[in-house]
C-alpha cells in the first residue's frame, strides 16, 4: 500500500517539471510592405495564427507574435539586416530591394517572360529552395534561414497609350523599380525609377506613361484612373518574395516548435499562390467593367522582346558566379524544372 503515494508523488513531481518546462516564446516579425500586399496578409494573419494554434495544441509552449509592418522596423530593403542583427526573429522582404545579400535568391527575376502562373511558379520555387542547397546556403552569412519563398502577382504593364508591338514602346516614359530597367532600356522605352506609390502622380503629371507592377495596383493605387491601357506581357510572377528566419532564434527554439514554424510556412507559401492567381483574374475583370482596354501581347511579340533581352539572364548569372556564388548552375535547373512543370520560355536564353 505504501507504493501508492510514492507512484502518485512522482506522477505529480513529472507534471510539475512539465509546466516548469513549459515556456511562451514572443516572435518578432516585419518587413517595408503593409498587409495591403498578398504575402504579408498572409504571414500576418494565417501563419501567424496557426503557428499560435498549433504550438499550445501540440507541444507545451506557447507562441506570441509582435508584429511590425509598413517599415515600422525594417524598410523594404532592410528585412536580412534586421534578421541578422536580431531587430526581427522573422522579416518578409521583397528580395528585389536585397541583391546585395540576397542576388541568388532572386533568380527568377533574372529571366523574364517566366511562368505568369502563380501558382505553377510556387510549385518551382518550393522545389528550388528543396533541391538546391545553394540557395539556403547563401543566406548563412546573414545568419538568415530561408523560411519561405513565395510568389509574386504576373508583372505587365498599365499605360496611357496602346502597346501591340514592341515599337510602340519607344520613346515611353515607363514608371518602375531600377532593378526592372534593363528589360525595357533596349526597346526605346525610357525607365522613370519610382516606388509604386509615386506611380499615379507621376502618370498624371506626365512624368511617367506607364507603370510596371502587377494587375492589383490597378485599383490598390488606383492605376486605372490615369492608365486606361493595360497590356498583359507575360513578364510572369516570379518568387522574388521571402521570409527568413534569424538562425539563433531556430536554435533557441524547441525543436517541435520549429517543426510546426516550418510547416505552417510552408502551407503559407501556397495560399500566397492561389490568391495571387485569384486576384490576378478578380482585378482584371473589375477594370475591365470600369473600362480599362486589356490585352495580351502576342507569343511573336512576347519571343522578339525576349530575343532583345537574351544577354541578361547569363550577365546576372556571370556577376554572381564571380562573387562565388553558383547561379549560372541556379538559373539552368530552373528552366529544367520550369520545363518539367510545363512551361516552355518564348525564347531559349543562353547560359
Amino acid at each position: 500500500m505504501k507504493l501508492i503515494p510514492s507512484l502518485l508523488a512522482a506522477a505529480a513531481l513529472a507534471a510539475s517539471a512539465g509546466v516548469a518546462n513549459a515556456e511562451t516564446f514572443t516572435l518578432r516579425m516585419g518587413g517595408g510592405h503593409t498587409t495591403g500586399t498578398t504575402y504579408v496578409k498572409v504571414f500576418d494573419t494565417f501563419f501567424a495564427d496557426e503557428v499560435a494554434k498549433r504550438v499550445k495544441a501540440q507541444t507545451d509552449h506557447e507562441v506570441r507574435f509582435i508584429k511590425a509592418w509598413g517599415g515600422s522596423v525594417a524598410k523594404v530593403d532592410g528585412a536580412v539586416e534586421a534578421v541578422q542583427k536580431g531587430s526581427l526573429d522573422i522579416g518578409l522582404s521583397p528580395i528585389g530591394f536585397e541583391q546585395a545579400r540576397a542576388g541568388l535568391l532572386n533568380y527568377s527575376a533574372y529571366m523574364p517572360f517566366t511562368s505568369d502562373d502563380p501558382v505553377l511558379q510556387q510549385k518551382v520555387a518550393t522545389r528550388m529552395l528543396k533541391e538546391v542547397p545553394a540557395l539556403q546556403a547563401s543566406m548563412k552569412p546573414y545568419n538568415a534561414h530561408v523560411l519561405a519563398q513565395m510568389v509574386t502577382e504576373a508583372y505587365s504593364i498599365a499605360t496611357t497609350f496602346d502597346v501591340q508591338k514592341i515599337e510602340d514602346l519607344n520613346g515611353k516614359r515607363i514608371a518602375m523599380t531600377g532593378t526592372n530597367a534593363p528589360l525595357f532600356i533596349p526597346t526605346g522605352a525610357v525607365p522613370v525609377t519610382l516606388g509604386i506609390g509615386d506611380h499615379y502622380q507621376a502618370i498624371q503629371n506626365g512624368l511617367a506613361e506607364g507603370s510596371l507592377f502587377w494587375v492589383s495596383g490597378m485599383e490598390a493605387f488606383k492605376l486605372r484612373e490615369v492608365a486606361k491601357v493595360w497590356t498583359k506581357t507575360g513578364f510572369g510572377s516570379y518568387s522574388t518574395l521571402a521570409a527568413f528566419m534569424n538562425l539563433d532564434t531556430r536554435a533557441r527554439l524547441p525543436k517541435e516548435v520549429v517543426s510546426i514554424i516550418d510547416k505552417v510556412a510552408a502551407e503559407a507559401t501556397i495560399k500566397v499562390a492561389e490568391m495571387s492567381k485569384q486576384r490576378d483574374a478578380d482585378v482584371e475583370a473589375a477594370i475591365r467593367d470600369k473600362g480599362v482596354k486589356v490585352h495580351t501581347l502576342s507569343t511573336q511579340e512576347r519571343g522578339r522582346w525576349a530575343q532583345l533581352i537574351k544577354d541578361l539572364p547569363s550577365k546576372a548569372a556571370k556577376e554572381l558566379d564571380a562573387k562565388g556564388q553558383p547561379a549560372t548552375e541556379v538559373l539552368k535547373t530552373y528552366v529544367r524544372f520550369l520545363g518539367e512543370a510545363g512551361y516552355k520560355f518564348p525564347f531559349e536564353y543562353p547560359l
